[in-house]
């Protein structure tokens, strides 16, 4: 039988690599698995942790650049070139996914409150078709 891992990797790499991405976080290894799961499950899936590390990044790199740092330093300013093109491809896979994160939440609501769904569904259609008073226009923030 052979090993289904390639050489040198985890079980995690090898998920991520599959068709069906998933990502994998042990916390076994872990000193304290049952705050780990809590931490995920209450507090910040990873995904939101990295995005909060992520807004961290974005003002310590203008604060870098301000003060020049990445015209000092070569290697800087390609990292920092590379974080951004990741953060770039990031948002637009954000907003690929937006038309069914919409869907289901008209999903969610129909099935815990078909009344409001209904409501919802008529003023979605209104606005569809064109209709200036279907939805609340959003002032402007002046």
């Amino acid at each position: 039988m052979t090993d289904p891992l390639g050489p040198g990797q985890t079980q995690s790499q090898t998920q991520a690599q599959t068709q069906n991405t998933s990502l994998m976080v042990s916390i076994q290894s872990s000193s304290d698995p049952g705050l780990e799961r809590r931490i995920f499950g209450k507090v910040a899936s990873a995904g939101r942790q990295l995005s909060r590390m992520a807004n961290v990044l974005e003002i310590l790199i203008a604060a870098f650049e301000r003060d020049g740092g990445s015209n000092a330093n070569p290697i800087a300013s390609e990292a920092i070139a590379t974080f951004r093109a990741m953060q770039d491809e990031i948002a637009q896979e954000k907003a690929g996914r937006a038309p069914e994160r919409i869907i289901e939440a008209l999903e969610e609501l129909r099935a815990e409150d078909p009344e409001a769904y209904g409501r919802v569904r008529s003023r979605l259609r209104k606005w569809l078709d064109g209709a200036d008073d279907a939805l609340p226009i959003a002032s402007s923030p002046d």
